[in-house]
């Protein structure tokens, strides 16, 4: 008996050491799109000074939504994996490695160095006072889309006139200031940003990262993801906008067929489960797994698909001959899905066909 106890005592520390070694899904959820922003401003800083290029030039290819990139105390490293050889007559390429020793991380990129500098354009006639938007800038000499260097230059910035489409972009068209917007007193988690909990500072657009040019209504079309203290600088990861999905409006016993006066599509401002349902048609024939209260998001795990045709059902078969359209009422065999074939017999003379299931009851033979 005591062996068995120092045995289970045993694997119970190899079970809470392995849990203290695994990254927690927290520590994931901490990963912000302002750390990859700064890890790919760093790239670009530093083969600034070591090519001497002009920053428009150089584009570090990090959009993937996969790759993240965790805070670093102290800054990135950078150097090279493959250097790139550069002209001024055509294209070229590199590989980097930004590293942070503080937490041993590291992340091989690829970087795009532009034959001549990136010329912006307008892609939108926009009125004086308009933020710039990504959508609203464009390459003048290229059909490549403008690094992220230079949408740095110009987002979130407001006109200082009106501007056309396809004019180049200047800065004396732009302000030197943004509007950033800074929390006045705690906001906790999962509550709307009121004007009162929040002011407005103008700050060089320089001293503004691109998460932190914010937009009234971005603003005003969301909540806080996480707790926010007095003073925060608010960015885009601060923020969480609302997600439409399927919502149970009454409670669903074990077995209930979904309908139109259960549930409802709602915006939901907290993160969806993967496989939330979120187009009403796919809870056509469909039940509850399990109990749902009102204001349970429904998930594809919830739902149990009824078949369009079920075994013993009478079902109304369509025989195509030429120009004459025959219906019969026959009676299924097994269950079936719209598109599958199912064997469907008569009633009165016994004869089995073959058909294929174009509805709820109803099924084709040509």
């Amino acid at each position: 008996m005591r062996k068995r106890r120092t045995s289970c005592l045993f694997f119970f520390a190899i079970f809470t050491a392995l849990i203290a070694l695994t990254p927690s899904v927290a520590t994931a959820a901490e990963v912000t799109i302002e750390s990859k922003q700064r890890a790919v401003d760093t790239i670009t800083e530093w083969i600034v000074q070591q090519e001497q290029l002009d920053a428009s030039r150089i584009e570090v290819l990090a959009s993937d939504r996969r790759f993240r990139v965790p805070e670093c105390e102290g800054g990135y490293g950078v150097d090279y994996v493959t250097q790139p050889s550069i002209t001024n007559a055509q294209r070229a390429n590199a590989t980097v490695r930004v590293s942070c020793d503080a937490t041993q991380w590291s992340a091989v990129l690829r970087v795009n160095i532009s034959a001549q500098p990136q010329m912006l354009v307008f892609a939108n006639d926009l009125a004086a006072g308009e933020i710039v938007d990504a959508r609203d800038v464009a390459l003048g000499n290229s059909t490549d889309s403008p690094s992220q260097a230079r949408l740095n230059e110009v987002v979130g910035r407001s006109l200082t006139r009106s501007v056309k489409r396809g004019e180049r972009v200047q800065q004396e068209s732009l302000t030197q200031m943004v509007d950033v917007y800074v929390t006045t007193s705690p906001v906790r988690r999962g509550e709307p940003l009121q004007q009162s909990s929040y002011r407005i500072a103008s700050v060089d657009f320089t001293q503004a990262s691109v998460q932190q040019r914010l937009t009234p209504d971005q603003i005003g079309a969301s909540v806080a993801r996480r707790d926010l203290r007095e003073g925060t600088t608010l960015t885009l990861s601060d923020l969480q906008f609302a997600s439409n999905a399927l919502v149970a409006t009454a409670v669903l016993e074990q077995g209930s067929m979904f309908d139109v006066s259960n549930f409802e599509v709602q915006a939901i401002f907290e993160r969806l489960p993967q496989d939330a349902v979120l187009d009403p048609r796919q809870l056509m024939r469909a039940t509850t797994k399990r109990r749902l209260t009102p204001g349970d998001v429904i998930r594809y795990s919830d739902v149990r698909m009824q078949p369009h045709v079920g075994a013993g059902e009478s079902v109304l078969l369509t025989v195509n001959r030429g120009s004459i359209v025959l219906t019969v009422e026959m009676e299924a065999r097994g269950d079936g899905y719209l598109g599958d074939k199912i064997e469907l017999s008569n009633p009165e003379s016994g004869e089995i066909v073959m058909a294929t299931v174009t509805g709820v009851g109803e099924a084709r033979r040509d």
